[in-house]
């Protein structure tokens, strides 16, 4: 472990290497703000361990130098060779500190609060895949983990003939992406245990399939390097403010934006507000003469990359086809905006960089929807 006055350079090194430090800095931030063991558990497939133990050692020394302990969980798919997958990542570790544990939450968080990686195999046979699998779910039920991650040796689930899935949403994806031949055997029956698991871990968490080498990508940016599995949110949409929570509402475009509202911005009139259940994530549509206008899209920090923006926006663009907005040059969400817009196009306001992006606009409209983003009064103090 490296002591602290190596974190700085380790951090920055890190984050450099992501290509995003804002996004990385902020999954770093919630993660150590959290119980350690409840990090994350990742499960080594016995094929990573042969073919790229050391690939998969330089990874995980990262998180320990970034003050992070991930539970390593070996043998759910393989059981017999659970145990020489552990020694085997263990001696690749080096100087890194681990400790062999039992399935038991009180052991693996005695391993964590003492700055050592647990190893835990499941070596477990009567009962078959089932039985393995339900174990994982129940350590991390006991543990309240926020994410698993099965490292093997590609990147994410890959359909036939197709690339890798990026998300897979169980509340209503489930039936087609279960379904015999939408995988290959193997991938197939992996996401039938991680659907076993996802339904057994009584809190909300995600599981995450990628390779050793996408493993801190996966971990540290919105869009990750693999397939993520999750259940969907519950949206609620409400046409104006009636019914909801202002001050939860507004805490939560604050804390996404990382700014205050003005006084009285929830005065303005809107369209629609959508929340995401416990209030999650938001979306807020105001009138304007041109189009609806997104006034504000936000996720909560602690659900960032978790497809809570995906499910938000599928439930507004059901209801607005055509759409605008703008935002800041610099916001890290734009990345994501450009991948969901029709059109983008950039102005100056103030001295700053702004994106004005749209949906469903014809070109003569466009810079009508320029203007309108010129003029707006500004949302935050």
């Amino acid at each position: 472990m490296a002591d602290n006055s190596d974190h700085g350079d380790v951090v920055l090194r890190f984050l450099s290497s992501i290509g995003r430090p804002a996004e990385a800095q902020q999954y770093l931030d919630l993660f150590r703000s959290e119980h350690p063991e409840r990090f994350a558990i990742v499960h080594v497939a016995d094929a990573v361990v042969r073919h790229a133990a050391d690939a998969l050692a330089v990874e995980l020394r990262y998180l320990v130098e970034l003050g992070l302990e991930p539970v390593l969980a070996f043998g759910a798919i393989e059981p017999r060779s659970a145990g020489r997958s552990a020694e085997r990542l263990a001696q690749a570790l080096g100087p890194v500190a681990s400790r062999r544990c039992p399935a038991d939450a009180s052991e693996v968080t005695a391993a964590c609060r003492d700055n050592a990686i647990p190893l835990v195999t499941f070596e477990r046979e009567d009962g078959g895949a089932d039985a393995r699998f339900d174990a994982i779910a129940d350590l991390a039920g006991a543990l309240g983990t926020r994410r698993i991650v099965f490292v093997t040796r590609r990147s994410g689930l890959v359909p036939p003939g197709g690339r890798a899935i990026s998300i897979i949403d169980l509340t209503t994806e489930r039936d087609g992406w279960l379904t015999a031949g939408a995988l290959p055997s193997e991938p197939q029956k992996l996401l039938r245990q991680i659907a076993r698991v996802i339904d057994r871990v009584p809190h909300r968490m995600t599981v995450s399939v990628t390779s050793p080498l996408d493993l801190l990508r996966e971990l540290f940016t919105v869009k990750g390097a693999g397939t993520l599995i999750r259940k969907g949110s519950l949206i609620t949409r409400h046409l104006g403010w009636d019914g909801v929570d202002k001050p939860r509402l507004l805490g939560l475009v604050e804390e996404s934006f990382g700014r205050a509202l003005i006084p009285g911005y929830d005065q303005r009139p809107v369209l629609a507000v959508y929340v995401a259940d416990e209030y999650r994530g938001a979306a807020i549509v105001s009138p304007a003469p041109l189009a609806p206008y997104l006034s504000k899209f936000a996720v909560g920090t602690v659900s960032r990359g978790e497809g809570v923006g995906r499910d938000l926006w599928r439930a507004m663009e059901a209801q607005f086809p055509r759409l605008f907005w703008r935002s800041r040059a610099d916001n890290p969400i734009t990345s994501w905006y450009r991948e969901n817009c029709d059109g983008m196009v950039r102005f100056h306001l103030g001295g700053d960089a702004w994106w004005v992006l749209w949906r469903g606009l014809a070109p003569l409209e466009i810079p009508l929807a320029i203007e309108h983003c010129q003029a707006l009064p500004p949302d935050f103090g």
